[in-house]
């Protein structure tokens, strides 16, 4: 066994394919966050720069791929309290700035969110996207520990493995709720409930969360067409309905065209006159905010029609498919277990945001993994796909031997 574990450390074995779809998904996102360029307030001089920042992180996001498979990514388990209750204390932080507890230049708000930490030079640090990640491999400690000390899978033991995981996962999602963010929370949410539904646990669970997820779904539509005040008191929007409103946009867009449906009814319109092959490179046909975070892929499908369009969907799909492959044919309990929940979270992120974009979901403030501009996001992903990288050198070691 041991000779096994000297043999496997010795030897890499790169994921080629792997890391050929996270160039490709590299290329993307340059070209298209330049392509923003008419849609972002300083142009091409923004674009630029945001482009030169996207570079680095991505060299800096291989960098730290690079080192935590040096180090080796079973450390990560070990020492992800640390990191969890350092990530506490700064999303405890923007609560109090988004309530003016404490008021400092680098924790202002950005659209009425207090999300980020802006860096002088470097950009901006968001907290919760490092936390989503950190929940997961917190979630695949608890899960793995569970399974070893279970004796049966019954209700019980399922009921205790959800007050382990509610414990540590809670008190962020309310701290991020408050500042106030709602993309983050469903993203997390739908990775733990797909880790906890994989874990072993009875698959009634399965039939339980599915039928609440979908009755959730109908029954905001139903109030929605009904009795829109009772929903906006459900959702906590106050006075000011502004959660509502995301509904009135996302369900009648067309009415309020000019109003709360503004952005997805400009980015329908570019994507619909696209063609097969889109619009001149840069040609500015509608306005929308966010063009190079949450309407990546309206601009995409902007310049380069649906052929652009479709082929970025194929790459993410392949890129999720291989993803899976990894994960199943890996024999290591808890890199399956985390990498469970980071597949539930890439998958979720992928349809929310070109379902939304397409009118098929309500818009959230969800970014197209690797392919959306932003560093936080891209570098906490960078964390699991170490965690990819490691499985399919293991797995082939074990073929090997």
């Amino acid at each position: 066994m041991n000779n096994f574990i000297n043999e496997s450390k010795r030897h890499f074995t790169l994921d080629k394919f792997l890391l050929l779809i996270l160039l490709a998904f590299g290329v993307i996102s340059i070209v298209a966050i330049y392509l923003s360029a008419p849609l972002l307030n300083q142009g091409v001089a923004e674009a630029r720069s945001l482009v030169q920042k996207q570079i680095m992180w991505y060299i800096i996001g291989f960098i730290l791929v690079a080192f935590l498979l040096k180090i080796g990514v079973d450390r990560m388990f070990t020492v992800i309290d640390v990191a969890y209750w350092i990530l506490m204390v700064f999303l405890f932080g923007l609560v109090l700035a988004h309530y003016r507890v404490i008021n400092f230049r680098f924790m202002e708000a950005i659209n009425g969110t207090n999300a980020w930490y802006q860096i002088p030079g470097i950009g901006s640090f968001q907290p919760s996207e490092f936390m989503k990640i950190v929940l997961i491999i917190k979630a695949a400690n608890t899960i793995n520990t569970h399974n070893i000390n279970k004796k049966a899978t019954t209700f019980r033991s399922d009921f205790e493995l959800i007050f382990k995981m509610a414990k540590f996962a809670i008190p962020p999602l309310i701290l991020i709720i408050l500042q106030p963010d709602t993309g983050v929370p469903i993203v997390i949410l739908f990775s733990l409930a797909t880790m906890f539904i994989i874990s072993g646990v009875r698959r009634e669970w399965f039939i339980i969360i599915g039928t609440l997820a979908v009755s959730l779904l109908l029954g905001i539509v139903f109030l929605y067409r009904t009795n829109p005040e009772l929903l906006n008191s459900m959702l906590g929007g106050g006075k000011t309905s502004y959660r509502l409103d995301r509904f009135y946009g996302w369900l009648d867009y067309e009415k309020y065209a000019m109003s709360h449906g503004y952005q997805l009814f400009q980015a329908l319109t570019s994507i619909g006159t696209a063609g097969m092959t889109g619009h001149p490179l840069g040609t500015l046909v509608a306005i929308y905010p966010e063009a190079q975070t949450d309407f990546i892929f309206a601009v995409i499908s902007q310049n380069f029609g649906f052929i652009g369009a479709a082929s970025v969907v194929a790459l993410v799909f392949i890129f999720d498919i291989k993803l899976i492959s990894n994960t199943i044919r890996s024999d290591l309990p808890r890199e399956r277990y985390m990498m469970m929940g980071i597949i539930g979270m890439i998958v979720f992120q992928h349809l929310e945001n070109i379902g939304m974009i397409l009118a098929v979901l309500p818009i959230t403030g969800i970014t197209l993994p690797f392919i959306s501009y932003g560093g936080s996001s891209l570098m906490s992903y960078m964390i699991p796909i170490a965690v990819a990288f490691h499985m399919y050198s293991e797995t082939q070691n074990r073929h090997r031997h």
